[in-house]
């Protein structure tokens, strides 16, 4: 189980302008921080459950909500 702290990755993405374009997908990047958070903690599961290979990058792995 992954768990991100809501206020951490706000206080982080304000600290660090490049953070958001490393982490996230350009379709990710203008949603609520929340729910940031929630795709940040599942791209972390997402690495750990393909063993992390090396060169894998945060934006690799893009997490869609289908309605």
């Amino acid at each position: 189980m992954d768990v991100v702290d809501v206020a951490r990755l706000e206080a982080a993405l304000r600290r660090t302008p490049g953070l958001a374009r490393r982490l996230f997908a350009e379709s990710e990047r203008d949603l609520p921080v929340a729910s940031l958070a929630a795709r940040f903690a599942a791209k972390e599961a997402a690495a750990k459950a393909i063993g992390a290979p090396p060169g894998l990058a945060w934006t690799d792995v893009e997490v869609r909500q289908d309605d």
